[in-house]
């Protein structure tokens, strides 16, 4: 016996023992677990609801676990995520970082060679409190994201944590607007012409010049902006008769630039520009008595660190594999994998027909996959 069967031995025995072939109504099982998808992502076993660090084996399903239910489905057993060890991490400019995950909807499905493409990194320092009262004890805080063509991450203080990034500077309402990275990448590299570009996107909500103005701002700020059309919406702002520009003005780094300051809809803004290196310095807003500030430390496009994609678990290609291949591919990928006895006139009985979600869609430690599993015609 080779090591690789050696090793694909070992993990069958640990399916074997973690996952008894119990009986488990996977009606309760998997939309328990897909509500859980929007937990903390990385630092949490997503599909278990455990704890960052906890120590305790739970099943998927809402019953103790070895409990068994009435159907004809199986749910694996999952271990907890890594315990981190060390200071917590901070950003690549040495903040702290949030050790709390923000939600996003499982699973995502990136485009093909998400893990060779440009990203936008952006390392920021935010802060924020009420006029009058000094900052929490715990500000300022660290942001680190990697923003991408359909997929994203954002650093935490347990690693890297998956992150959707479909669309930019998005509007709610009965009919939402965005922008993809293909559709920023194309905007015009001249003033006049971006401006008409976001108004006429704009226009059917009735209020294009203030989106307009806004959009602006996020372009400079926050978006995935080319050099270029940054460099252009910098210029639209200054041009704006909304905007008052003020020159040599100090952010709270000592760093010289131009203040574009605008009042729209309940806030102020106020966005300080390196014009010389074409990168924003600063953005500072007000609403009523709250103020928050963010200071830009890093914005480049880059490629995704190894480490980063590696955060994120691609489900493998199931289909056609007996159940012991399965469950060992899922024990190696930690998976809450329910495998669904299904009928079938075209796929042997005993193997895997397809998965949900699909082969190659991004997903976090613990999220939960349904197999059906071929019983034959």
């Amino acid at each position: 016996m080779n090591d690789d069967e050696q090793f694909a031995a070992s993990l069958r025995t640990q399916a074997t023992q973690v996952a008894p072939r119990i009986d488990v109504d996977v009606t309760r099982v998997v939309p328990a677990a897909r509500r859980r998808r929007a937990a903390r992502v990385g630092g949490a076993t997503l599909a278990l609801g455990l704890a960052l660090g906890g120590g305790a084996w739970a099943a998927t399903t809402m019953e103790p676990p070895g409990t068994a239910l009435p159907g004809s489905s199986t749910t694996m057993e999952v271990e907890p995520s890594p315990e981190p060890s060390g200071p917590p991490i901070t950003s690549s400019e040495g903040d702290r970082l949030t050790d709390e995950g923000e939600p996003v909807e499982y699973p995502i499905v990136p485009p093909d060679g998400w893990r060779d493409a440009t990203y936008f990194h952006v390392v920021t320092r935010n802060e924020s409190a009420k006029q009058g009262e000094e900052a929490d004890d715990d500000t300022p805080m660290g942001v680190e994201r990697w923003y991408g063509d359909g997929v994203g991450f954002s650093l935490h203080s347990y690693g890297p944590a998956l992150r959707d990034a479909s669309s930019y500077l998005g509007m709610e309402g009965a009919e939402p607007i965005s922008f993809t990275w293909a559709e920023i990448a194309a905007l015009p590299t001249e003033p006049a012409a971006l401006h008409d570009a976001l108004l006429n996107k704009f226009e059917p909500r009735g209020m294009a010049e203030d989106a307009a103005l806004n959009s602006t701002a996020r372009l400079i700020t926050e978006a995935p902006a080319p050099p270029e059309v940054r460099a252009a919406a910098w210029e639209l702002l200054t041009s704006l008769s909304a905007v008052d520009v003020e020159q040599n003005v100090e952010d709270s780094e000592g760093r010289t630039g131009t203040a574009a300051t605008f009042e729209l809809w309940d806030r102020t803004t106020t966005v300080i520009y390196d014009e010389g290196r074409n990168l924003p310095l600063e953005s500072e807003e007000s609403i009523g008595k709250m103020h928050s500030l963010r200071t830009f430390l890093r914005m480049e496009f880059v490629p995704l660190p190894e480490e980063v994609a590696d955060s994120a678990i691609e489900i493998p290609d199931f289909t056609g594999m007996t159940r012991e291949d399965a469950e060992v591919a899922c024990l190696a990928k930690h998976l809450a994998c329910t495998f669904e006895d299904t009928e079938s006139d075209t796929v042997p009985e005993g193997t895997i027909i397809s998965s949900d979600p699909e082969a190659g869609a991004l997903v976090s430690w613990g999220a939960p996959v349904t197999l059906p599993l071929s019983t034959g015609s």
